[in-house]
């Protein structure tokens, strides 16, 4: 059996794909941006390793368009998914962000085929996926550079836009048990946020100093239980592919256009 996946995340397609009140128009615009990333020679399932967009109903518009060429397509939430990005949105979704997020798990299960994982395991094609988005602890600054956690916080609020779009932030302690109740049983792991840091360039353009604090978790604990598996991460807009304890660790973050403008979705055999 041929064995794959295709993999992309931080889509942002409103960056991608400026509104338009025609909706004729909107949905050219929408299958344009799919079909330049899409490799002739895909696989029939899309992992979408988070941050799909700022609008759901665009979110929805962009997920039809990839069933155009995917059978299944699997999600997890990245931090994007939450935000509140204008006065309206903070209005109809009452300044809380999980309300967004759960009209948009909502859109998704109209979809055939589409799926959203939140600490689930799903088998599709031979292969079985596990998911949650996850979320960070800023152990890389406190363990790596002997940082404390309330230093940290204050660079969070004067750096990350998380702090003033989402309102409500994501636990970590129930992602990372939804990580621990899935990581067994998957052949391959996705999540949002990176649980493993130790590729990451000091000359990446996308974090400096201390803010990879705000892009990865420290996922050692579960080091010992990889062996074999793909794990399947996003956040930062750089990319990655290695392998470490007998797992490999694949980043294909699509990103803004003035990020990775030929950037395309990546296929993944296993």
């Amino acid at each position: 059996m041929n064995r794959r996946f295709d993999l992309a995340s931080d889509l942002h397609v409103d960056f991608w794909v400026k509104f338009d009140s025609n909706p004729i128009k909107m949905k050219q615009k929408t299958d344009g941006f799919i079909d330049s990333i899409i490799h002739p020679d895909h696989s029939m399932i899309l992992v979408i390793a988070g941050d799909m967009g700022h609008y759901n109903r665009q979110n929805e518009l962009m997920l039809n368009s990839f069933k155009r060429y995917y059978e299944y397509i699997l999600i997890v939430r990245g931090n994007h998914d939450l935000y509140l990005v204008s006065g309206q949105q903070e209005k109809k979704y009452g300044r809380n962000s999980s309300k967004r997020w759960n009209e948009m798990k909502e859109i998704a299960g109209q979809i055939e085929g589409v799926y959203i994982l939140e600490g689930d395991v799903i088998t599709l094609k031979g292969i079985t996926f596990g998911g949650t988005g996850m979320w960070y602890d800023f152990s890389y600054g406190m363990l790596g550079h002997d940082k404390t956690e309330e230093e940290l916080v204050r660079l969070w609020k004067k750096e990350m836009n998380d702090a003033g779009l989402i309102r409500g932030l994501p636990d970590f302690i129930e992602e990372s048990a939804k990580l621990s109740n899935i990581i067994n049983d998957s052949e391959v792991i996705i999540t949002h946020v990176g649980g493993d840091w130790s590729m990451l360039s000091p000359n990446s353009k996308y974090v400096q100093g201390l803010t990879p604090s705000f892009y990865f978790f420290d996922g050692s604990k579960w080091m010992d239980q990889l062996q074999g598996k793909v794990w399947c991460f996003g956040h930062i807009h750089d990319h990655f592919d290695y392998i470490k304890n007998g797992c490999r660790f694949v980043n294909n973050a699509i990103g803004y256009p003035r990020d990775n403008p030929d950037v395309k979705i990546k296929t993944i055999s296993i």
